[in-house]
């Protein structure tokens, strides 16, 4: 349970302001991968494979520094922190769609998958951050 005490409440008052400029900043991140991928679509012939490749970079990338970012700031259960915020990236994106497209929610292999794949690279990054001396 006392995994869950500091996991569940954010016991310092920016925790909850940090987390959300971490998550804003994923955001942004993936902005910018996916405006690379759409310059190289705009110059060149690309297939949908290397389309579906820069949108899974965007995710990866976007993840692995959120994690790493939130593991740096919390110091303690950074894999938890990594994951918990490549799940919230993930909420983000998914709701984004679902009100831009209006449509149903679809748990499909791809929806499952993506979000697979933005938590775990949302965990690794949490466990790659330097550990946090002070113990925080």
């Amino acid at each position: 349970m006392q995994i869950l005490e500091g996991f569940v409440f954010m016991k310092k008052s920016g925790d909850a302001l940090r987390f959300l400029i971490i998550l804003v900043g994923m955001l942004v991140v993936s902005a910018l991968v996916l405006a690379v991928v759409t310059a190289f679509m705009v110059k060149g012939h690309m297939t949908a494979g290397l389309i579906s490749g820069g949108v899974i970079t965007a995710y990866v990338v976007s993840a692995l520094l959120g994690g790493f970012c939130i593991g740096q700031v919390k110091g303690r259960q950074k894999f938890l922190w990594g994951l918990l915020i490549g799940l919230c990236y993930f909420l983000v994106l998914f709701l984004t769609g679902k009100m831009i497209y209006h449509s149903g929610a679809d748990f499909g292999f791809q929806t499952v998958s993506s979000g697979m794949i933005c938590a775990v690279a949302g965990m690794i990054g949490g466990m790659l951050a330097p550990a946090n001396r002070t113990g925080a």
